[in-house]
């Protein structure tokens, strides 16, 4: 049986999980909503598309990370996370990389 210390730690690792798995899942939805927004040969969707998926990918990666620092034990939130994660490749793109500071002055 676990301790009450290896218990929070499955707990901080199950919220962490949780946590980061429905922010990568809002980015998503923010790509959606900017293709219905701009529609999907803009160059402002191109942009936000772009960057927002670089945003996720990352995130996905970082949540990666963090899991394998978790307990030898710890089997993550079982069915309502996938446990499979799949980056796909960067984008091609003729559109020119800005900073946060370039837009909007």
């Amino acid at each position: 049986m676990g301790s009450i210390k290896d218990r929070k730690k499955t707990e901080y690792c199950d919220e962490v999980l949780s946590e980061i798995a429905f922010m990568i899942q809002n980015i998503h939805e923010l790509r959606g909503m900017a293709e219905k927004t701009y529609g999907r040969e803009s160059e402002l969707y191109l942009l936000h598309s772009r960057h927002l998926s670089e945003l996720a990918d990352y995130m996905d990666w970082k949540l990666q990370i963090l899991a394998t620092s978790c307990p030898f034990e710890w089997k993550g939130l079982g069915k309502d996370v996938q446990d499979v994660v799949s980056v796909r490749a960067p984008e091609a793109s003729a559109m020119p990389a800005i900073g946060g500071g370039d837009i909007g002055g």
